[in-house]
This record gives C-alpha cells, structure tokens and sequence, in this order.
C-alpha cells in the first residue's frame, strides 16, 4: 500500500512539473550551500545524542553507544512505518550494562516530549509570521492541543511527591496479585525502571540542559532547510521554518520507505505558499531528502564498524 501511496504521487508529480525546468533547477545547484546542509546535518547527530545522555541521568552511556542507538533508529524510523525506530534504539541502548529497555524507552518519550513542544512554538512562530492556508492551519490547532497536553503530563510527572511512588506501586502489585509472580515481577519492575527515567524532570539542570540541546537540534534543522532553499536561490527563513514543520508532521509515520514521493510532494505543496516554483520546489525536495537520508546511512553503517570496548 506504501508503495501504490508513492507511485501516486511520483505519478502526480511528473505530471504536475516540466523536465526542462526541473533540469535547469538541479544545474543551477550552488554546491557550496549543499556541503553546508550536510555538514550541519552531522552536527545534528552529536546534538541529539548530547541531549539523549542528558535525559539518560543518573546512567552513564557511552556516547558512541548512545550515537550508534540513536542513529539506528532514526533510520529505521525512515524505512519502517508506526516509528519502530524508537524501540529498535531503546533496545540497543538498554543492552548497556547497567541499562535496560524501560528505562531508555522513558527517555525516548521524554525526548518525543520535548520535539512536541518545540513543535508547537514553531509553529507557533511560523502562522504569526505568515498568512498560511486552512491545510496548514487546522492540523497547527491539533498539534497545539497535543503539546498542551504533554505539557501538563510533564508538570504532573515534576511535582508529585517521590513518596507517592512507593505507595503507587504497592497498590499495583495488589491489582495485579492474580497474575503469577514471575509475570507480576516482570511488569512491576519495568514500570519502576519506566518511572526511574522520568525522575530527571525533577532536576533543574536537567530541564534547561535539556530545554537548551532541544533549541539548538531545531534550530540546526532550520538552518539546513535554508541551506537547501539557498543552493536553488529561494532566501526565506520563514519557509524554511513551515517547510520543517510540514515534513515533520506529514513523515512522522512514513507509509512507504523512506516516504518516497511524499517528502517531495509535501515541499512542492508548502514552498508554493511561497510561490517557489514547482520545478524549484521539486528541486529542493529531492536535494533535502538525499541530505536527510545519504548521511543517516553512512553514519550508521559507520557506528556499527566502529569497535567499542
């Protein structure tokens, strides 16, 4: 069904373009700005595995454990649908000694938590800066209220008393006293490891630790999609912002590999907000999707050779 989702669109699109023109964008690429989007592109798997081994607190990771797991699963999350990605890199990671599943799968919401919110004031930002259509609009509502929930998730998780916790899990154990007690050990033990991970809310420099690589990853995204739009002469931050909002929501669960076609189709449709061109549009998409792809691949064959001892 992906496949005949991606075959769609390429259809749509091919149809949609002139060869020509498309042609002459791809030979007018300033190759300068291109090594600029794939050198920050790498930089953005050192950010993201620095704000990982934040929320990872207390634990100690390596960091070329942490890279190796989070550069897995962003890949997987690029090739296989429901963002298998992000439990491929908790296992990964939890074979860490001291490490284990639960606990780096509560890191990886808090993360997921973390991209919600500076989602939201992105976009936040980019419908106060731009007039943009009711396609754009009505999922920016939905995100809103997601962002607002997981806020206050987050708030709730910070100011309940750690005494509670003890108090909460003896009353699980009695819910679960008819299951036998391998299986009810099983669960009461990864629900406190899930827990464990959630306790760095309560930490002040975690939270701004954290708050500051979150700033710092988006805004490197940014910058790469401008990188891109500038290689094919568009000069606009504000569409790099939208077009960064609209990838992210449209390939959040890729219904093809590596959402080809789709990533595409979803530039083409958001730089002509800002009456780009088609053919440039296209451009830009095909250029970002290999900056987005090609260095994932390599880094992570890489971090596989890599030996660690």
């Amino acid at each position: 069904m992906g496949f005949i989702l991606s075959a769609i669109i390429i259809g749509l699109i091919a149809r949609a373009i002139d060869p020509d023109r498309l042609a002459l964008a791809l030979r007018s690429t300033d190759w300068a700005w291109i090594g600029v989007a794939l050198a920050l592109t790498l930089v953005t798997y050192l950010v993201r595995a620095q704000r990982w081994i934040i929320l990872l607190r207390p634990l100690s990771c390596r960091f070329i454990s942490v890279l190796r797991a989070l550069l897995t699963g962003q890949l997987l999350n690029h090739l296989l649908p429901i963002r298998v990605g992000d439990v491929v890199r908790s296992i990964v990671l939890g074979r860490e000694p001291g490490g284990s599943f639960a606990r780096m799968f509560g890191s990886v919401l808090l993360e997921k938590a973390w991209d919600w919110l500076a989602l939201c004031v992105l976009v936040l930002i980019v419908t106060w800066a731009a007039p943009l259509p009711d396609w754009f609009l009505t999922p920016a509502r939905s995100i809103g209220l997601v962002a607002a929930l997981v806020l206050l998730g987050l708030v709730a998780i910070a100011v309940v008393p750690e005494r509670w916790i003890p108090l909460g899990m003896t009353k699980l154990d009695r819910a679960l006293a008819g299951l036998p007690a391998p299986w009810r050990s099983f669960i009461l033990r990864n629900i406190e490891r899930l827990l464990d991970s959630l306790t760095v809310l309560r930490r002040r420099d975690t939270i701004i630790g954290a708050a500051i690589w979150t700033v710092v990853t988006w805004g490197l995204s940014i910058i790469i999609n401008y990188a891109v739009q500038r290689a094919f002469s568009i000069e606009s931050w504000i569409a790099a912002a939208t077009l960064l909002v609209v990838l992210i929501l449209g390939v959040a669960l890729p219904p093809s590999i590596a959402a080809l076609g789709i990533f595409e189709g979803l530039s083409m449709l958001t730089l002509s907000i800002y009456h780009v061109p088609l053919e440039t549009a296209l451009a830009i998409g095909l250029t970002l999707h290999l900056v987005v792809i090609v260095p994932l691949v390599i880094c992570t064959a890489i971090s596989w050779l890599v030996r660690t001892h």
